[in-house]
Order: structure tokens, then sequence, then C-alpha cells
């Protein structure tokens, strides 16, 4: 995951909800040493909610300010970090053309 590109990360979720497990398995992916050495300025927001019935919610901002809301109940983890990639991926392009 290419999260050297993301500035933050909002994770909303109930613990409880069977619905939610994409957006527990995202938050562990996010939450590794190796993430977090890719960029040690990303800042990782968790709501936990009590409401076993309430859904599940990734928002993502992005380095140059885009922003990019996800209903995560609805998706599983795959499809999240290939949504999630798809901009990081063109800024990470972008990088390198403007390295060259």
């Amino acid at each position: 995951m290419l999260v050297r590109h993301i500035n933050e990360i909002k994770v909303v979720l109930s613990p409880f909800n069977a619905a939610s497990k994409s957006s527990r398995l995202f938050l562990n992916r996010v939450s590794t040493d190796k993430s977090r050495k890719a960029n040690p300025n990303l800042k990782l927001v968790t709501n936990i909610l009590t409401d076993t019935k309430a859904p599940s919610r990734i928002d993502v901002t992005y380095r140059d300010g885009k922003k990019l809301g996800l209903e995560s109940d609805k998706l599983k983890i795959d499809n999240i970090l290939d949504l999630i990639n798809k901009h990081a991926r063109k800024l990470e392009e972008i990088e390198q053309a403007n390295n060259w």
C-alpha cells in the first residue's frame, strides 16, 4: 500500500458488526511497522461506534488534498486497497516523473 502519499486516514467502525470486517482488516494493514516507516507523518484516526448495526466508513486524505470516502461494509479488503492505491499510484508516477 502506498501510504507515503496519504496525509490522513479516518476509520469509523463498529467492531462487533460482522459487516465491518473489511474495515478492521484495513486498519490492521495500515497499522503495521512497515506502513509507519513509509510515512511517519500519517495521521490515523479511529472512531469506534457502540451501535452494532452502524455502517463502517473509511475516509482518506491524500497529499495533494484529494479526499476519498468509502462505505467499507459493501467492499472487500482487496477492493478497498485497490481504490485507495489508485490515486496514490498516480501521485507516485508524478513524483517519479518530476525526479527524472
